[in-house]
């Protein structure tokens, strides 16, 4: 769940955060919910979010409706989106675990049989319409304290690169996080990235900005 908050896009200050949380509206999810022109003229302010507008969520809440789901945008509104000119970047499952992990473990052949229907679908999707598949999972340890992801070795073989996400330890800010490469078919693992979830965009404006300086002095 993502909390909406100043500098989370271009254009999203103090008062738009302010106007939003006025209206019951704290984070993304409830945010591309609710009626854009409506939201508007409650709150007095121009609409900003564009790239948020443009965000579809979709609700389920076990794995059969999750696979009916991906099968629905498969089949139809990826499609769809595809004729008509659109072009869909991302798709965002959050979080697999939470409807595959009570459908695993013992003898449950059905469960395991699932998972790689869920698996095989979100490949597909990526593969058919050259769109980024991001799915969360939770993270457990193993006898040695370690952690490892979720869902067990099957699922372990289904991602190309994974993406630890944890808290900084005795950190001065709570929004402090390191991000661990664990798995890539493209780079070294194990590289570590620290970043501030309050000041993310901010970073990364900066970052493209001095990427950008350094091109521009090093053309002849």
């Amino acid at each position: 769940m993502v909390i909406l908050r100043e500098g989370i896009c271009p254009g999203i200050n103090e008062e738009f955060i302010k106007a939003l949380q006025s209206e019951d509206i704290k984070t993304v999810e409830d945010f591309v919910s609710c009626n854009p022109e409506e939201l508007a003229r409650k709150c007095s302010l121009s609409y900003k979010m564009e790239a948020l507008q443009k965000i579809k969520v979709f609700r389920v809440f076990d794995v059969f409706s999750l696979l009916a789901c991906l099968q629905h945008l498969r089949s139809n509104s990826l499609q769809k989106a595809s004729v008509g000119g659109g072009s869909v970047k991302a798709l965002m499952v959050d979080s697999v675990s939470a409807v595959l992990s009570s459908m695993l473990g013992g003898k449950q052949n059905e469960g395991m049989s699932l998972l790689m229907q869920v698996a095989g679908e979100l490949k597909m999707i990526a593969k058919d319409f050259n769109i980024a598949v991001l799915v969360t999972n939770h993270v457990t340890k193993d006898g040695n304290g370690h952690l490892k992801a979720g869902l067990g070795q099957s699922w372990s073989h289904v991602p190309r690169t994974r993406v630890l996400l944890q808290r900084v330890e005795d950190a001065e800010t709570s929004s402090l996080r390191t991000a661990t490469l664990t798995k890539s078919s493209r780079q070294a693992c194990h590289l570590v990235e620290e970043f501030d979830l309050c000041h993310w965009s901010e970073e990364r404006r900066t970052s493209i900005s001095d990427k950008r300086k350094l091109e521009e002095r090093s053309k002849p």
